[in-house]
C-alpha cells in the first residue's frame, strides 16, 4: 500500500523536473481541463455541470504562481515515482508467470486532499525532506474535478475515487462499468475467487456481518444487483446513498442537503426543498445504518 501523493510533499529532483511549469495555468483551469479530457476519454458524463468554487479555495490572482506550481509539481513526481514501482511489480508477476492468475485492483481510499499542514508559506517547501509542506485546500479541490468537496468529506469529491481492475482473460481490457461499488465489497468479492467463507465467530466471539457485495460479475463485464444503500461517515460528515438519491451532512454547513446523482453528480442543486420527506427519510436511515454498525458519532 502507497502512502503517496500523501503529504508530506517529498519527491526525488529529477521526477520534480518533469513537472515544474506544467500547473501555472492554476487550480480553477485546471479542473476545467481535467472535466474536458475526462469527458473525451468517455469517462464522465458531458451533462455534469462542474461545480463551484468551493468555499475554501484561495484567489489564484493572488496566489504565488512559483510555489504553487512547485507544490503540484512535487505530487504529480510522488504519484510518477508510484506508477515507477508499480510498473516493477506488474513486471515481476509477468516475469514470475504469475500475471494471468493475480487480480490486481488499484485505487484510493478518498478524493484529493485539502489539508495544509505547515501553510503555504513558500519558505515551507515542497519536495526535499527537510520541510513538510501539503498541496493545500485550493489544489485538494481541483484534483476532484468535476465534483464537490475533498478527502474527509462525503461530497462525491470525497468519496468517488476511480478504481482500475487488471486480470488478463478475465477483466475486459479497455471497458468501463458505471455500476456503483465501495470498497467494502473487496473482501465479497476475493472471498468467492477463493472459495472461501466468512466466519461468524472469531475466538467466541461474533462477528458483523459482511456488508459488502461481491464485485465478481462487474469484473468480469457484466452486471449485479447493487446494494440497497450505501453510507458514509468521516470526522462528522455523513451520507448516504439509495439509488439515484443521496443525501449529505456537510459538517460546516450543519445541515442535510439532498441531490439527484442521475442527473446531477456534481451535487450543484439541493433538492432537500422540493423533496423534504424524502430528505428525511434517507437521514433517518443513515442513523439507523450508524447504530447497526456500531459508529460512535
Amino acid at each position: 500500500c502507497y502512502t503517496a501523493p500523501h503529504y508530506p510533499l517529498h519527491a526525488k529532483p529529477e521526477d520534480i523536473n518533469k513537472y515544474v511549469g506544467k500547473f501555472r495555468m492554476g487550480w480553477d483551469r485546471m479542473r476545467e481541463q481535467r472535466q474536458e479530457r475526462m469527458i473525451k476519454m468517455g469517462l464522465i458524463d458531458p451533462n455534469w455541470k462542474l461545480s463551484g468554487r468551493d468555499s475554501r479555495a484561495y484567489d489564484w490572482k493572488s496566489a504565488n504562481h512559483e510555489h504553487e506550481d512547485l507544490r503540484m509539481a512535487v505530487y504529480a513526481a510522488m504519484i510518477d515515482s508510484m506508477d515507477q514501482n508499480i510498473g516493477r511489480f506488474m513486471a515481476a508477476l509477468r516475469d514470475n508467470g504469475e500475471a494471468d492468475n493475480t487480480l490486481v485492483l488499484f485505487l484510493s481510499d478518498n478524493g484529493g486532499c485539502a489539508e495544509e499542514p505547515g501553510g503555504r508559506s513558500p519558505k515551507i517547501v515542497p519536495g526535499p525532506k527537510e520541510f513538510y509542506a501539503a498541496v493545500g485546500p485550493s489544489w485538494g479541490w481541483a484534483q476532484n474535478a468535476p465534483f464537490r468537496r475533498y478527502k474527509s468529506w462525503a461530497h462525491e469529491g470525497g468519496v468517488a475515487t476511480p478504481c482500475i481492475a487488471w486480470w488478463p482473460g478475465r477483466v475486459p481490457k479497455g471497458s468501463i462499468t458505471k455500476e456503483v461499488a465501495h470498497i467494502i465489497d473487496f473482501l465479497p468479492t476475493f472471498l468467492e475467487l477463493a472459495s472461501a467463507s466468512y466466519p461468524k465467530k472469531h475466538n467466541a466471539h461474533d462477528i458483523l456481518p459482511v456488508e459488502g457485495k461481491s464485485l465478481v460479475k462487474v469484473l468480469r463485464g457484466g452486471t449485479r444487483k447493487g446494494h440497497d444503500q450505501i453510507a458514509w461517515e468521516w470526522s462528522g460528515n455523513r451520507a448516504l446513498r439509495e439509488g439515484k438519491w443521496k443525501v449529505v451532512w456537510d459538517k460546516l454547513d450543519k445541515k442535510w442537503s439532498l441531490f439527484d446523482l442521475e442527473t446531477d453528480r456534481t451535487e450543484t442543486n439541493d433538492l432537500s426543498p422540493a423533496h423534504p420527506e424524502m430528505a428525511k427519510r434517507l437521514a433517518s436511515d443513515w442513523d439507523d445504518w450508524a447504530r447497526r454498525t456500531g459508529l460512535r458519532r
